[in-house]
C-alpha cells in the first residue's frame, strides 16, 4: 500500500513535484503501516503462541511490550508526518490510524473485521492529494472501489488461517462464514471493484491503459482460483496473487485517470 500511495502522490504533484513532500508522504504512509501491523502481532501473541507461528515474539527475539510500543511510536511518528504535510492529510493519517488499531484492539474477531480495511483503503489515494492540497472529482470513485478491493483482501488474507483460527476462537468474518463462503465472497468483491475501475477508467480517462490494467488484474484474480484450492498453502498465494491485481488496477486507474 506504500507504493500505491505514494504513485497517487507523484500523480497529484506531477504539476509541482517537492521531493520532501514525497519523503514526507512515504514516512507517514510506512509509519502507519507499521502501527497497524506491529499492535496487531502484540495483541495476537497468545493466539500465535498457541498457533505455532514462529513470528519474532514467538522466537524470543524481541517482547511483547516493546512490539506494543514501537507500534505507538510509528502510529504518533506517522500522525506527526501527516501534520508537517497538511491539515487534511493529518486527518486522514488519524482516520486510517483508529481503524487499523480498531481492528486489531476490538474487531478482529468480530463479524465487522473487514468494516476497518473497508474505510481504511479508500484512504490510500487520498493522502497523495490531501499533501499536494487538491482533491479532483474523479478521485471520489476511489472509495467503492477501495471499499470493494478491502473486503477482497481482508477476507484473501484471512482464509489460510481459518482452521486455526477457529481452532485459537479467533471469529473474524471468514471464519465466520467458512472457507468456501468467503472465498466466494472476495471473488465477488474483486471482481466488482474491477468492473468500477474499468467503467470509471472508460469514462473519465486513457481507455488503452485501463483495458490493460484490468485485464492484467482479472488475470491475477483467475489465477489465484486454482490456488486457492490447494488449502492453506494455496490460499497464501491465492491472496499474493489478489494483492499484485490491486496493485495492477489501482497503478493502472491513477495513470489512465490522471486525477
Amino acid at each position: 500500500m506504500i507504493a500505491v500511495g505514494l504513485a497517487f502522490g507523484l500523480v497529484a504533484a506531477r504539476d509541482d513535484p517537492r521531493p520532501g513532500r514525497l519523503a514526507l508522504l512515504a514516512a507517514m504512509l510506512a509509519g502507519n503501516q507499521y502501527a497497524a501491523g506491529a499492535l496487531n502481532d502484540a495483541v495476537d501473541a497468545p493466539a500465535d503462541a498457541a498457533a505455532g507461528r514462529g513470528k519474532p515474539i514467538q522466537r524470543g527475539a524481541i517482547s511483547r511490550r516493546a512490539v506494543a510500543l514501537l507500534a505507538v511510536a510509528a502510529g504518533v511518528a506517522s500522525l506527526g508526518f501527516g501534520l508537517a504535510l497538511s491539515p487534511a492529510t493529518f486527518a486522514l493519517a488519524v482516520v486510517g490510524l483508529a481503524c487499523a488499531w480498531g481492528y486489531d484492539l476490538w474487531l478482529k474477531g468480530t463479524a465487522a473485521s473487514a468494516l476497518p480495511f473497508a474505510v481504511a483503503l479508500p484512504l490510500v489515494p487520498l493522502f497523495g492529494y490531501a499533501a499536494a492540497g487538491r482533491f479532483p472529482a474523479v478521485l471520489w470513485w476511489a472509495w467503492p472501489i477501495g471499499a470493494l478491493l478491502a473486503v477482497a483482501a481482508n477476507l484473501a488474507d484471512s482464509l489460510p488461517d481459518v482452521e486455526r483460527d477457529r481452532a485459537t476462537g479467533v471469529r473474524g468474518l471468514a471464519a465466520r462464514l467458512g472457507v468456501r463462503r468467503a472465498a466466494r465472497l472476495a471473488g465477488a468483491a474483486y471482481a466488482a471493484a474491477l468492473v468500477l475501475a474499468l467503467g470509471s477508467g472508460l469514462r473519465a480517462g486513457d481507455r488503452p491503459v485501463i483495458v490493460a490494467a484490468t485485464a492484467a488484474a482479472a488475470a491475477l484474480g483467475v489465477a489465484a482460483v486454482p490456488a486457492g484450492a490447494r488449502g492453506p498453502a494455496g490460499r497464501r498465494v491465492a491472496y499474493r496473487l489478489l494483492l499484485a491485481g490491486m496493485v495492477a488496477v489501482a497503478l493502472g486507474w491513477a495513470a489512465a485517470v490522471r486525477p
